[in-house]
């Protein structure tokens, strides 16, 4: 069977003071499907490291504990039958937007017991990854579900103890009706979580700030909170023109780390960084200018919108909602310079928790999005004339001792 109705539910939550989103206990960040396709195909082209396995072992790792912390949070769910477990893991993925998973071929009891002749198939007949890979790569006729390999991996060793390896057979990517999983077997491996130390911060205000009478902000980001933001009957999310996903955002603490590492290695650092700067430079590009012209915005922001400069306080407040940081405004002299003050980055907190400092700033997509911003707003044409007209800098950051990240962006 594919399990049409979703039958567990998964509770949300939006702490108000610093604007992270949790579900099931597990921090989101909501990115859209054109930054999940631009990162995960930067990390896995680079032909220097073996980016796969890094987008690979990221998403095994999180959705593990993300399975385990909800089996944990909940008693009713310590005794799941195997169809109650395919259907737990179906669910989960459909609710956080990532698509529809039929688990009917899995016997949950026998992934102990697996052999070349008893190899289950997991099917997927929508996908928030594919989507991203033909909006922006349509050329591509490969498998690339890299990130739902590493889901399936995680959720059955989250579920059952055993690490097995999840291959793609085939993507709707290269013309198939639908993507297909095989279960391979026991990899003989142990599994281990990268160590992630707990955080506490001290109260900090955002001291001098600009806001506009105009934008209600707080507006805004309760009406984002109040959105379903969540997988619809094909288990995609739809919204602000784009297909959105509940990230973890420790998959992309890891991925990024791990990039960053592998590539200074092979004395790439400076070439990793732009690249992932790139990454958040066309998502916000692409993923603003979805916002700019939705019914969504029209309807919430636009009528808040008096001055021009009202666009760039309504966009930060959205971003704020969506849970991509808690930043403000703290200089805007259009067109040449934006200043910006991030208090709570995820990618600052994701690096500190499991690197502890660092003696360079680690926000690559904020500073991409700070750049973006600049770019949808004053400049023209098509995204691809847009790119390059703004450059950010990160003068500070909280991996650097700091008590907050701050972003330079200046025209060109």
């Amino acid at each position: 069977m594919v399990y049409q109705q979703r039958k567990y539910k998964f509770p949300f939550d939006f702490d108000q003071h610093h604007y992270r989103r949790t579900i099931a206990g597990v921090e989101v960040v909501i990115h859209c499907h054109h930054y999940n396709a631009r990162l995960q195909s930067i990390v896995e082209s680079t032909r220097q490291i073996n980016g796969k396995e890094i987008i690979l072992s990221a998403a095994e790792e999180v959705f593990s504990h993300y399975i385990q912390t909800i089996l944990t949070a909940n008693s009713a769910f310590q005794n799941l039958t195997s169809l109650e477990q395919g259907q737990l893991a179906a669910d989960l993925y459909a609710h956080l937007g990532y698509g529809s998973l039929d688990f009917s071929q899995v016997d949950f009891s026998r992934i102990d017991r697996l052999d070349d002749c008893d190899r289950p198939v997991i099917t997927a007949s929508h996908s928030h990854f594919v989507e991203g890979w033909q909006a922006g790569f349509p050329a591509i006729q490969r498998p690339i579900c890299t990130f739902t390999e590493g889901y399936l991996q995680g959720v059955i060793h989250g579920l059952t103890g055993q690490v097995v390896d999840v291959r793609e057979e085939c993507c709707r990517m290269e013309g198939a009706p639908e993507c297909r999983f095989l279960v391979l077997g026991d990899r003989n491996q142990s599994f281990s979580r990268t160590p992630k130390a707990p955080l506490t911060f001290l109260p900090h205000s955002p001291e001098t700030i600009l806001t506009s009478p105009n934008i209600d902000s707080q507006k805004i980001i309760n009406t984002l909170v109040d959105m379903p933001f969540e997988g619809n009957h094909e288990g995609l999310m739809p919204a602000f023109n784009v297909y959105l996903a509940n990230i973890p955002a420790d998959f992309y603490n890891l991925v990024c780390i791990r990039f960053i590492e592998a590539m200074q290695k092979q004395n790439l650092l400076s070439t990793a960084k732009k690249l992932l700067f790139y990454a958040g430079e066309i998502c916000a590009l692409n993923t603003l200018r979805g916002i700019l012209h939705s019914p969504e915005w029209e309807q919430l922001v636009e009528p808040m919108v008096k001055v021009e400069s009202d666009r760039l306080h309504g966009l930060v407040a959205v971003t704020n909602g969506l849970a991509w940081s808690e930043w403000y405004i703290q200089h805007y002299d259009p067109p040449e310079r934006l200043e910006m003050k991030s208090l709570r980055s995820y990618e600052a907190l994701g690096y500190l928790g499991y690197r502890g400092y660092s003696p360079h700033p680690q926000c690559y997509m904020l500073a991409g999005l700070a750049t973006g911003m600049m770019e949808m707003l004053h400049g023209e044409g098509t995204v691809e004339e847009r790119l390059g007209i703004y450059h950010t800098d990160e003068t500070a950051c909280i991996c650097t001792h700091h008590e907050t990240c701050q972003f330079m962006v200046e025209v060109l």
